[in-house]
């Protein structure tokens, strides 16, 4: 574990996941914490002894250097959402950027949260989650990445659980693609910021890839153990006809989620996403993710 005070780089604070992160990296009385943003009128926290706001734009090298500076640990949350029909090499280029700025910079140490997956059955936006991970993780002789891969993340405000939030809420009668028996192994939000938070304090060096979740489910299965836990009947039939753009619109339709977002969701469950390793029990014992019906039951008291 590292002694003293630990200076960290908080990147995409302003994000579901960044602004969680924050709160809880605030709490650690040895952290001294920089958030690196687009906007600062976006913060949600005040400056303070333990906090400082670092206004820049993540694809200007002179704006990444100043940034970490004098940074111990540096976690990288910056994702793209596929605005753009070139964003896999946007997301390439700032990660090659990224890496590059804390070596020359003596960082110890970069987390990243990317997604669960393979890339050869990966969709196009998990697979630029897998590419931005090789990309941090490509010179372990010269700074030390440690990269979570998590599947969908279940907690109040999540784009995952509003979607599904709303579609139990909505249709008693749900005609869904056929790939909502595709598997994954969903995970709790206060799960993920728990791995997040204790990444900063590992012990060793090397390179590491943690894959977390809870238990094997398919989409089918949220949605029908969501329902019971929501007290309601629910007939969910899988049919051929729904291409994903159909599906992304149904969506927004039947949901609060921008199209972009719902698009990438749908991508993304084609592709089958679990756990390929161990590492999360053998370098986080102490973290037992809790299990589905109870990542949702949280959330939903959250609502409530």
């Amino acid at each position: 574990m590292m002694e003293g005070n630990i200076n960290i780089l908080l990147t995409g604070s302003t994000g579901y996941i960044g602004r969680r992160l924050a709160a809880k990296l605030l709490e650690d009385p040895g952290v001294q914490l920089r958030l690196f943003v687009r906007n600062k009128k976006k913060v949600q926290f005040a400056p303070s002894d333990k906090l400082e706001i670092f206004e820049g734009n993540a694809t200007d090298m002179e704006s990444l250097v100043e940034a970490v500076s004098g940074i111990d640990v540096a976690y990288y949350l910056i994702h793209s959402m596929g605005t753009k029909a070139d964003y896999r090499e946007l997301d390439k280029t700032i990660a090659t950027n990224f890496r590059e700025a804390c070596i020359c910079a003596g960082v110890k140490r970069i987390v990243y949260l990317g997604g669960l997956g393979i890339k050869e059955t990966a969709s196009k936006h998990l697979l630029s989650r897998i590419e931005t991970g090789e990309i941090l993780s490509a010179k372990p002789d010269l700074i030390q990445t440690i990269f979570l891969r998590a599947a969908i993340i279940i907690g109040s405000g999540s784009a995952s659980f509003e979607i599904i939030r709303n579609l139990v809420q909505k249709l008693p009668f749900m005609i869904t693609p056929r790939f909502v028996h595709t598997r994954t192994q969903p995970i709790s939000v206060s799960d993920v910021l728990e791995y997040l938070s204790q990444a900063k304090d590992l012990k060793g060096k090397s390179n590491l890839i943690v894959d977390i979740g809870s238990e094997q489910m398919s989409f089918k299965d949220m949605l029908q153990r969501t329902a019971q836990l929501m007290g309601l009947r629910r007939l969910i039939i899988p049919v051929p006809v729904f291409t994903p753009k159909l599906s992304s619109y149904w969506l927004v339709l039947m949901t609060s989620v921008p199209y972009r977002i719902a698009s990438a969701l749908i991508e993304g469950l084609r592709s089958e996403t679990i756990v390929q390793n161990e590492n999360a029990k053998r370098f986080f014992p102490d973290i037992h993710p809790v299990s589905f019906d109870e990542a949702i039951q949280r959330a939903l008291d959250e609502v409530e």
